[in-house]
C-alpha cells in the first residue's frame, strides 16, 4: 500500500497553493498582486528621487507645496515598509530638515513633514515635531480671529482674507494626531475647536464638502472621508458621551456611545460608495479620495461601506490601473503628476492592508454591542505602538459574516449590558471560528449581571460539551504574565480550555469602559489597559496576523468516505492528554486533499490503542500529548512490531514543548528500540529538503521558542536506513490547529504544516 503513495509526489506541485507558497486566484485581486504593485510603486518613487538633493520634484501649487511632494513620497515609502535607515529615507530626511515650519508656511507641508518625522525617527526629530505642532496650533482659526467657522485651517499662518477649507483642516489634524501618538501633547482646546468645527460643517445629507456647509458646494466622497476620520481623531481626545472617570470609578458607565455625526457620515459614504470616482466629481482628485477612504475605513473600524469591501475593491482597481512597466499611477488632477498620484495609491494599498487584530461583533438587543465606541479602537492602537506595527480593528456582524470573515482577525470581542442575542448561524460560526484557531474576548460592560448570565448561556451554546466549561482562570495561568506581571486578584477572569490553550477569556468586571477612556485618562485606566494587553498577547502569542488579502483556509472536517487505498493516520491513545489537539490531523489532511490536489487521504483520524488489531491498516501513527505517557509491555510489543518488521512510522511531538511529555517520550523511545538511539536528524537529511518536497531551512519558530527561522529541530530513530520514529520536542500539533498561545514553544501554522507534510510524504515513500 505504501508504494501506492509515490504518486503523491506528482500531485504535490499544487501543495504550495494550499500552504501559502506562491499564489492562487481568489476573487478579483490577490495578496500577491497587491504586494507586487507595492514593490513596483516603491521602485518608481525611489527611481524618481533627486540624488543630489534627496528630495522629489515639487508640485507647483502657487508656491504652497514646497517639500510637499518629498514628504508625501517619503511617507508612502515608509508606510510600504522602506526602512527608516535606508539611503533613500536618510537622504529624504536630510532634505526635509532644511526647512522649519515658518519657512514652509503651509498647512499641508507642515502636516506632511510632521507625519514623516513621526513615522521615521521621532526621537531624533522630537524638537522638530514640537515646533511643527506649535505652528499648527497657531495656524488654527480661533474665535477671536473674526473669521467664520473657527476650529478649521486654511493654507498658511496668515488668516487675512483667507477662507478655511476641509482639506487643509484634515491634514492639520493628521499631523497633530501622529505627533500625539509619539508622545507630544496637543492643546486640548485645539481638539475641542476642531470637533465643533467638523460637526457644524456637516451638511444635511450627512456628508461634507470642500468648505463649510454654509459657504458653498456639495458633499463629496473625498471630503466626507475627511470628515469621518477627523471626527474619530478629535473624538479620541474629546467626545465621551456622558461617561466620565472620577478617581478609579466610571460615572454614567456605558453611556459613551457613538456620536451621531460620525454615524451620519458613515451612512452617507455607504449609500454613495464608489471606487471609480470621487463622487460626485468624477476623476477629480480620485486617488487623493482613496487615501482618505483608507483612513475613514481604518479609523472608523469599517470593513464594509454598505455592501462594499472598500479595501478589496480599491486594491482591485489600483492593481489593474497601475502602469505595468513604470509602476506609477496617473490621474486627471494633481496637475497629472504621477509622483503625487503614485504616493496616494501606495498609501492606500500599503496602509489599508494592515492586519486586523480584533473583530468587534455586532449583536442585539439593539446597539448594545457598542456602548463604548472607542474601547477596541484604543486598545488596538496601544498594541500597535507596543508591537511597532500598524494593526487595525473592524466591526463585523456575525449574523451575515462567514467564518472566513471572522478569521480575518485572530480575536473577536463581545460585550454589552444585556443578554447578548446571537442567531443559530452566528453561534455555529463562532464555534467553527474557534475550531480554526480563533479566540473570544468578552467583558460585561459596567459589570452588568444581565450580560454576565447571558454570556455564560451563550458559551454553553457555542461549547455544549461537558469538557468545555467557563471557569475562573487559575493563579498560574500565563495570561497573568503575558506582558505585564499582574496579580491573579487584579481582575476576575474566566476562561474556556479547548485543545492546546484557553480559547475564551471573559471578565465579569468592566474593562471596555476603561479602554474607552484610555486616551483621556491613562492613569485611571492603567490596570484595565494592562489586563487588555495581557489578554491580547496571550491570545496571539504576539504573532502578527496576516494582512487583509491573505487567504484564510477554512476546513470543515466533515465525515468523509475515503477510497479503499487512501492514506489514513492513526492517533495513538495514551494517558498523557493524547487528544489535546483534536483537529491537528484533520487540518493537515484537509490541506493535503483540497483541490487542486485531490490527494487520496482520509481527513478524519482514527483514534487507536496500541493493541488495536486495526493498527496494521495505518502506516503512520501520530503521537502527541502534554503530560507523561506510559504503556504496558503488551502495548510496547504491539508498537514495536508495527514499526519493525511492519514498516510503520511513528510521528510525535510535545504539545507546546511540554517538558513532561518530552521526558516521557524519550523513555518510551529508549525502551521501544534500546539498540537504536533517538538522535538529532541532520540538517542535510533529505527529510528537510525538496527531495521530499519542501525545503524546510526557513521554518519559522514561535516567539516562545525564540523566534527566528532555521531548520526544524527534529530527532529520530533510524531502522533499516529509514527514520521510523520522527520526534519534535517543540510543538507541531497545536500549531496545526492555529493555536499560537504566548507560552507555546513550537512553530507557526504555516511552518508546522510544511514540516508535517514532509513527514507524511517521507513516511509513505518506499
Amino acid at each position: 500500500m505504501m508504494r501506492k503513495f509515490r504518486r503523491l509526489i506528482v500531485a504535490l506541485f499544487g501543495l504550495s497553493a494550499v500552504l501559502g507558497v506562491g499564489g492562487r486566484a481568489f476573487g478579483a485581486v490577490t495578496h500577491e498582486q497587491v504586494e507586487q504593485a507595492i514593490r513596483d510603486a516603491v521602485r518608481y518613487l525611489k527611481k524618481e528621487q533627486n540624488r543630489d538633493t534627496g528630495g522629489w520634484k515639487d508640485f507647483n501649487a502657487g508656491g504652497q507645496w514646497k517639500t510637499g511632494t518629498t514628504s508625501l513620497a517619503t511617507l508612502a515609502l515608509l508606510t510600504a515598509g522602506e526602512p527608516p535607515d535606508s539611503p533613500t529615507i536618510r537622504a529624504s530626511l536630510d532634505y526635509l530638515r532644511r526647512w522649519g515650519p515658518d519657512q514652509l508656511d503651509c498647512t499641508y507641508t507642515v502636516s506632511l513633514q510632521t507625519m514623516v518625522y513621526a513615522a521615521a525617527d521621532p526621537k531624533n526629530d522630537f524638537n522638530r515635531i514640537v515646533a511643527n505642532v506649535q505652528w499648527l496650533e497657531r495656524a488654527q482659526i480661533k474665535p477671536a480671529d473674526g473669521i467664520p467657522w473657527p476650529g478649521a485651517w486654511t493654507y498658511d499662518l496668515s488668516k487675512t482674507n483667507r477662507q478655511s477649507d476641509n482639506s487643509n483642516t484634515q491634514y492639520a489634524l493628521l499631523g497633530l494626531h501622529t505627533a500625539s501618538e509619539v508622545g507630544i501633547q496637543v492643546k486640548p482646546e485645539v481638539w475641542k475647536l476642531a470637533r465643533e468645527y467638523w460637526e457644524s460643517a456637516q451638511r444635511i445629507d450627512g456628508g461634507w464638502g470642500y468648505h463649510h456647509k454654509e459657504a458653498d458646494g456639495v458633499s463629496t466622497a473625498s471630503m466626507t472621508a475627511a470628515g469621518i476620520s477627523s471626527l474619530v481623531i478629535t473624538g479620541l481626545r474629546r467626545f465621551q458621551g456622558a461617561e466620565e472617570i472620577h478617581g478609579d470609578a466610571i460615572q454614567n458607565c456605558g453611556k459613551g456611545n457613538l456620536n451621531i455625526n460620525l454615524k451620519r457620515g458613515i451612512d452617507w459614504m455607504s449609500s454613495r460608495f464608489q471606487i471609480g470616482q470621487n463622487f460626485p466629481q468624477g476623476q477629480y482628485w480620485r486617488l487623493y479620495y482613496l487615501y482618505g477612504l483608507e483612513r475613514a475605513g481604518r479609523l472608523g473600524g469599517v470593513r464594509f461601506f454598505g455592501e462594499h469591501d472598500w479595501y478589496r475593491e480599491g486594491a482591485e482597481a489600483l492593481v489593474h490601473e497601475q502602469d505595468r512597466l513604470g509602476g506609477f499611477w496617473r490621474e486627471s488632477s494633481a496637475d497629472n503628476n504621477p509622483l503625487i498620484s503614485t504616493s496616494f495609491a501606495l498609501l492606500f494599498l500599503a496602509k489599508g492592508r494592515s492586519p486586523v487584530l480584533v473583530n468587534k461583533l455586532r449583536h442585539g438587543p439593539r446597539n448594545d454591542w457598542d456602548n463604548d465606541a472607542d474601547d477596541i479602537r484604543n486598545l488596538v492602537n496601544l498594541v500597535s505602538q507596543d508591537w511597532k506595527h500598524l494593526l487595525t480593528w473592524q466591526v463585523v456582524d456575525p449574523n451575515t459574516a462567514s467564518v472566513e470573515d471572522l478569521m480575518q482577525a485572530p480575536i473577536v470581542f463581545i460585550n454589552g449590558h444585556f443578554e447578548p442575542e446571537f442567531s443559530k448561524v452566528s453561534i455555529d460560526n463562532l464555534r467553527k471560528y474557534v475550531d480554526q484557531g480563533g479566540f473570544i474576548l468578552a467583558d460585561a460592560c459596567c459589570g452588568r449581571p444581565e450580560f454576565d448570565s447571558g454570556f455564560k448561556k451563550l458559551m454553553e451554546q457555542v461549547f455544549p460539551e461537558e469538557a468545555y466549561k467557563l471557569k475562573p482562570l487559575s493563579g498560574d495561568h500565563p495570561v497573568w504574565r503575558a506582558k505585564h506581571l499582574l496579580s491573579p486578584d487584579a481582575y476576575p477572569l474566566w476562561g474556556i480550555e479547548h485543545g492546546c490553550r484557553t480559547v475564551v477569556i471573559y471578565s465579569p468586571k468592566d474593562l471596555s469602559c476603561y479602554w474607552n477612556q484610555m486616551e483621556r485618562d491613562p492613569k485611571s485606566t492603567a490596570l484595565a489597559t494592562r489586563v487588555g494587553q495581557n489578554i491580547i498577547d496571550y491570545a496571539t502569542g504576539r504573532e502578527m496576523p496576516a494582512d487583509k488579502l491573505v487567504i484564510r483556509q477554512v476546513n470543515n472536517f466533515k465525515e468523509d468516505r475515503p477510497a479503499r487505498n487512501s492514506l489514513r493516520i492513526a492517533k495513538l491513545q495514551h494517558g498523557g492528554d493524547w487528544n489535546i489537539a483534536p483537529l491537528a490531523v484533520p487540518n493537515l489532511m484537509e490541506a493535503l486533499r483540497k483541490p487542486p490536489l485531490g490527494f487520496d487521504v482520509a481527513v478524519s483520524q482514527k483514534d487507536l490503542l496500541p493493541t488495536d488489531k486495526n493498527l496494521i491498516y495505518y502506516p503512520l501513527i501520530y503521537f502527541h500529548g502534554r503530560a507523561a505517557a506510559s504503556f504496558t509491555a503488551e502495548d510496547m510489543e504491539a508498537l514495536r512490531k508495527h514499526v519493525d518488521p511492519g514498516g510503520g512510522t511513528i510521528f510525535a511531538d510535545a504539545a507546546c514543548g511540554s517538558p513532561g511529555f518530552d521526558a516521557a517520550f524519550r523513555r518510551f523511545a529508549a525502551e521501544l528500540f534500546p539498540n537504536n538511539q533517538l538522535v538529532p536528524i541532520p540538517k542535510d537529511d533529505e527529510l528537510f529538503s525538496n527531495k521530499v518536497f519542501f525545503d524546510l531551512k526557513d521554518s519559522q519558530y514561535t516567539k516562545a521558542a525564540g523566534g527566528g527561522k532555521d531548520y526544524p529541530q527534529l530527532e529520530g530513530v533510524k531502522i533499516n536506513g529509514h527514520w521510523s520514529i520522527i520526534y519534535s520536542k517543540l510543538d507541531i500539533g497545536c500549531a496545526l490547529e492555529r493555536h499560537s498561545g504566548l507560552d507555546c514553544k513550537g512553530y507557526t501554522y504555516e511552518s508546522a504544516l510544511r514540516i508535517a507534510a514532509n513527514v507524511v510524504i517521507y513516511a509513505t515513500l518506499p
